[in-house]
Order: structure tokens, then sequence, then C-alpha cells
């Protein structure tokens, strides 16, 4: 039996995308791999900036994102993506040999410190959206559904690879030529892109002459209106549509909360990590560990597990299932606030989001309409998501400045997981009353 079809089991792939669909896997696999290489060296920054300052980096972190963001549509709207793909990966690998330098000295500084903490932030955000943008600008929509599945989890393989570099390296090399290593791996993925972009061309041009100007009209922004479909409204037409809807303004409520109780659960755990390890090696170390377990979870649930989970309990059990161990998980802190504990709820949460709660959040979106999806998803996933973790940081700030430590702090991080949670069932009712309503027009529709 050939490669082929053996592939052809795991991934609906023609014989002339087979090069194409690797060489994409090894993009998505070297692009996260540079990311969780440096990812554990970000949550070090915080302890070394002092935990107890995180809710002014996280609000720099999301000013910054604010600022960007615009100039980052700017260029996507206007540019076609694969022509400035390549200088923007170089433009972040350049920095992370800078942060090389800064951090390769015996005494850094702690604007250092707070500066890469940010950055990396911002790198994370923008280099996984333009990664997306490049595979949709690469692949139709048609390649797109059979494909995309696939090319994620060369994704998830670099998630598991690069915590392995870290833990593996940082005791003997320390965290300075980590950077590099991150940085390597960003400069290999512009040959994935040069290639990529040479085989789009190649399939263009072997098409018949009314298909390149259709896939040229795609391409132009100009023209995308046209082949897309033009959304009304100004730029304030997603707040609007927002707060005109209440299932809407529930999932942003559903967003903030989450965010917030996240934040809580990463500054409770990076406290605890502060006053049991000394060495930020060890702790660059434990992060990196963590990291690794998370990934190798996630992949296993997402094949083995969460389709079935959401086939035997049904969406609104399933949705719920992640805010209430979150929940549990905050009365197990406040109960036994020991390092192991913050541990396994931070592995549990993020591992648990990643493979069962995003899923069905996405599916929330499903029930709306196209403008509603389009706009108002983009701000809830960005300005709300971030809004909630700086919230989350400065709650917490506040409560320990009141002096609520321990068992009060944990407490109250219960109340707000019992709010979270009150808000996820209310929205899955909400689902399934709209998805019923949905599916009932669109029966009558037939039968008339």
């Amino acid at each position: 039996m050939n490669s082929p079809s053996l592939l052809n089991r795991l991934v609906s792939v023609k014989p002339e995308e087979v090069r194409a669909l690797f060489i994409s896997c090894a993009y998505f696999f070297l692009v996260l791999c540079a990311y969780y290489i440096i990812r554990p060296i970000r949550n070090e920054m915080m302890i070394a900036n002092g935990v107890q300052n995180i809710q002014w980096l996280i609000l720099i972190t999301l000013a910054a994102m604010v600022a960007i963001t615009p100039i980052f549509g700017w260029l996507t709207s206007r540019f076609r993506t694969k022509q400035f793909m390549s200088y923007c990966t170089l433009f972040f690998a350049s920095h992370l040999i800078l942060f090389y330098f800064l951090f390769d000295v015996d005494q850094r500084s702690i604007s250092v410190t707070r500066a890469f903490y940010i950055w990396v932030g911002v790198f994370n955000m923008f280099i996984v959206s333009l990664f997306w943008s490049f595979m949709n600008d690469i692949y139709t929509q048609t390649q797109s559904k059979r494909l995309f599945a696939f090319i994620g989890a060369g994704g998830t393989a670099g998630a598991i690879c690069g915590p392995i570099v870290t833990t593996s390296l940082v005791a003997s090399t320390g965290i300075a030529p980590l950077m590099i290593l991150s940085a390597i791996a960003l400069a290999c993925s512009v040959v994935c892109i040069n290639w990529l972009t040479r085989w789009q061309n190649q399939e263009m041009q072997s098409l018949p002459a009314d298909q390149q100007n259709l896939n040229k009209k795609r391409d132009d922004p100009d023209q995308q209106s046209i082949t897309k479909g033009t959304l009304k409204g100004g730029k304030f037409a997603g707040i609007t549509l927002l707060i005109k809807s209440p299932y809407l303004m529930g999932i942003s409520a559903f967003i903030l909360l989450y965010a917030m109780c996240i934040t809580l659960v990463q500054i409770q755990q990076a406290e605890l990590i502060q006053a049991t390890l000394n060495d930020p090696t060890q702790r660059t170390r434990l992060f990196s560990s963590i990291d690794l377990a998370v990934n190798i979870i996630t992949l296993f649930v997402q094949i083995f597990v969460t389709s079935h989970i959401i086939r035997l309990l049904g969406f609104r059990a399933t949705f719920m299932l992640i805010p209430l161990g979150i929940t549990l998980g905050f009365a197990l802190m406040a109960t036994t606030p020991i390092l192991a504990i913050m541990i396994g709820v931070d592995i549990f949460r993020r591992a648990g989001d990643y493979a069962v709660m995003k899923p069905t959040r996405e599916m929330l979106f499903n029930i709306v309409s196209r403008e509603e999806k389009y706009k108002v998803k983009n701000f809830i996933d960005t300005t709300v998501l971030r809004s909630g973790s700086v919230l989350g940081a400065f709650s917490h700030s506040a409560l320990k400045t009141l002096g609520a430590a321990g068992t009060l702090l944990g407490s109250i991080s219960i109340a707000i997981g019992i709010v979270w949670l009150l808000i996820t069932y209310w929205l899955g009712l909400q689902f399934k009353q709209k998805r019923d309503q949905a599916l009932h027009k669109k029966s009558h529709s037939h039968s008339l």
C-alpha cells in the first residue's frame, strides 16, 4: 500500500497536495515550537518582575495589542499576506536575537524583564494570526475544510517539542541561548513560507484562465467586498450589535469571568512558585514541564475524548464541565493552598480549555448572524478577553492590598467561579433554545 493511501486514512488529501500539506505542518510546527520555547521564560519574567506588579504588565500588554491591532488589520486588508509574511517573521526573529544579548548579562535590567513579558504576549497573538491568514491565502475554502485539522496537529506537535527543548536545556545553557533556538525555528519557517508561495503560484498557473481571474479578484483587497460580501456598519457596529443582544452580552460576561478566573489561577500559582523556588532556572524548567504536560494531555483529549464527551453528555453539560472543574479547583486551592494543587488546577484548566471548552465555546457563534459572527466575535475574543485578564489582575492586587489572603481570597475566587458557572448554564439554555428555533424554521421552510 503506498504512502498516500496510508495518509488518506488520516486526512483527505489529493496527491498533488501532499508536499504542501507536510510543508504547512512543518511551518506551524516551527511557529509553535518557537513560541513554546520562550513561553516558560515569559512566565519566569512575571516572577522576576514581582508577582505583585503583574497587573501593570497585563494592562500594558492590552494597551500594546489595542495600539497595534489597527495597524495589523490595515496591513492584512491592503496587502496579500504572502507579500510580507517572510519579512514579518524575520522581524520577530530579530527581536529574539536582540533579547539574547539583553539577557546574556550578569545583571539583567528590570526594564528588559518587563519588555520581554509584554513582547511575548503581542508576538503570540500576531504570529499565530499571521499563520492562519497565510493558510487561508494559500488554500481554497474547500481545501481548508479537508486539510486544516491535520495542519493544526503539526502545530500541536510543535507545542509539545518546544517545552521539551526548554526543559532539557535550560539547566545547562541558561535562559539566553533559548532565545537563539527560538529565533532559528522562526527563521526556518521562512523556508516553508517561500516554498508554499511558489507552490500556490504554480497551482494558479495550472488553472484555466477564468479561474485565475477569479482567484486574483479574491486576493485583491479592492475586490474582496465583491467576492466575500460586504458587512454593514462602521467600526463601532460590533459594539452596537453586542449591546442589543442579551445572548451576545451573556457570551461577553462568560469570556470576561473566564479571563478573570484563569488570571487568578495564574497569579496564585506564580506566588507559590516564587515562595517555593528561588532559582530562576528551576522556575523556568517547572513552567516548561507544565506546558509539556498541558500540551500532551490536550492532544490526547482532542483525539480520543472530546467528540465522545459532546456526544454522550450533550452541548450544555460539556460546556459546563471545565467551569465546574475550575470552581471546584478554587475550593481545593482555598482549603489546601500547596504548589502541587495549584499546578494540578492550572493543568486541568488549560488542557480542558484547549481540548473541551474552546470547541464548545466556538459553537455558541454558530447560531448568530454573519454580521454578529464577524464583528462581535472579534471584539469579544480580543478586547473583552484581555480586559478580563486586566480586571482579574487588578482585583487580586486590590484584595491583597486590603488584606485578603488565604481562605478569604479563595472564598472570593469561589464566588466568582459560581457566578461564571451560572452564566455558563444560562448560555447553554439560550443556545439550545435558539438552535431549536433555527431548526424549526428550517424544517418549516422546507415543508412549504
